[in-house]
């Protein structure tokens, strides 16, 4: 029965939806991306099955929804969605989607099992640790392993931990890929210092895992959330349980990693909504820890976002509290701009444009000077130079002056070995 009440806040979402600063993007957005993202919407309802048989009304490129699918890594989700809406792709795109399907439904089994081995390892020596993203996250959204793509392994642990968790996750088949397979004391202590995470892979399945001991690289974003922060467990099964970041903390981080890359993943927009849809009534008092851990604009976006693809309906007076602030308005339309951009990527793709609509909106993510002045030194040391020139730390105020032609030189050196 539809109330008064759900009337206004339809009403409000209507004008919420015609947001000058979003209608500006609406242009980049195809009919198949249209068609993808209400595939991401999250709880199955008639709702979501209204929304896909409308964005599917006339000619699809079949071949481009595919491609969208997996550049923004939501093939579960869709292959969930068109059936129940009654949508028939071509034969060919219904089979890939489905045996896409499947693989996400494998991968995550093995990924469970992966993490729950890998946290209990650390734990058992005493190093703290938890999972960001990846299972604890499809469990919390979909209540399902089947549906989220995850592609490798989150762990958070403590600074003065890292060495500790190398030494370990050694022991368990994981080797250093990036930033290089092998770092001299000197790298390791500049990447310690400069960087916040290190890639791993497994020596026996090539299965990636990211070691963190810093969620952002602004020390002023996600003030006071570590792996000491209070944690939650989520139950895979009946009696296993990893642990995750409270429901409050992972809501303002998933809004600050999905900001500093400017949303470029459908996917992960999709898996903070589907977190937030089913209890909705919350927003307004995730938004305010989302403010208090320095990650309030970035919050603003991600629901702006939410409520453009995916129909979210926020309180009134939260709507218009984010509508009234400029800043998360313009992130939003960067970031609809950025998932349009056929060559972006999570790192902010190939096309030059790509690369500085990210660059400048890192700059929008916080207020005041001090975080100004700290997005400066991040944005001036590249963790890559750390590595071609390690330098000792009292020469460390060179790598600024250094990054330029630095990256010059890169440029060169790949564009000689693409000519050979």
């Amino acid at each position: 029965m539809t109330t008064e009440s759900d009337v206004a806040d339809r009403a409000r979402a209507s004008q919420f939806h015609s947001s000058p600063a979003l209608h500006a993007a609406d242009d980049f957005l195809s009919r198949e991306f249209l068609l993808v993202a209400a595939c991401c919407r999250w709880p199955p309802s008639a709702v979501r099955d209204a929304a896909i048989r409308t964005a599917a009304t006339g000619a699809v490129d079949w071949i481009r929804f595919l491609q969208l699918v997996q550049r923004h890594r939501v093939a579960g989700l869709v292959h969930d969605a068109l059936s129940p809406a009654g949508i028939k792709p071509p034969s060919p795109i219904a089979e890939n989607l489905a045996a896409q399907a499947r693989r996400i439904a494998r991968h995550n089994l093995f990924l469970a099992a992966e993490t729950v081995r890998l946290q209990h390892s650390l734990e058992t020596v005493d190093i703290p640790a938890l999972v960001l993203k990846g299972v604890p996250l499809a469990q919390l959204a979909y209540g399902s392993l089947k549906i989220k793509h995850a592609r490798d392994i989150d762990l958070l642990v403590p600074p003065n931990r890292v060495e500790a968790a190398l030494r370990i996750l050694g022991h368990e088949g994981y080797a250093l890929s990036y930033p290089a397979e092998y770092l001299s004391d000197t790298q390791r202590r500049a990447v310690l210092r400069y960087a916040r995470e290190v890639i791993l892979v497994s020596e026996g399945n090539n299965s990636p895992l990211e070691l963190q001991w810093r969620l952002t690289n602004n020390p002023l974003l996600l003030k006071g959330v570590d792996a000491y922060s209070t944690p939650q467990s989520v139950y895979i099964s009946e009696d296993v349980s990893v642990r995750t970041l409270a429901r409050e903390d992972l809501f303002a981080y998933l809004c600050a990693h999905g900001a500093q890359h400017a949303w470029s993943r459908l996917k992960w927009l999709a898996d903070v909504n589907a977190l937030i849809a089913t209890g909705a009534a919350d927003s307004v008092h995730l938004y305010r820890h989302a403010q208090e851990r320095g990650v309030g604009v970035c919050a603003g976006q991600t629901l702006l976002l939410c409520h453009r693809l995916f129909d979210l309906i926020l309180p009134a007076a939260l709507t218009d509290e984010i509508q009234s602030d400029s800043r998360s308005q313009r992130l939003a339309t960067i970031a609809v701009q950025t998932m349009a951009d056929p060559y972006a990527e999570a790192e902010a793709g190939r096309s030059l444009l790509g690369v500085t609509r990210v660059m400048l909106a890192q700059f929008l993510l916080g207020r005041g000077w001090a975080f100004y002045v700290a997005e400066c030194r991040v944005a001036s040391v590249r963790i890559l130079d750390l590595i071609d020139l390690p330098l000792p730390p009292s020469l460390h105020f060179l790598y600024p002056l250094l990054r330029l032609p630095l990256w010059l030189w890169r440029r060169a050196m790949s564009a000689i070995g693409h000519k050979r």
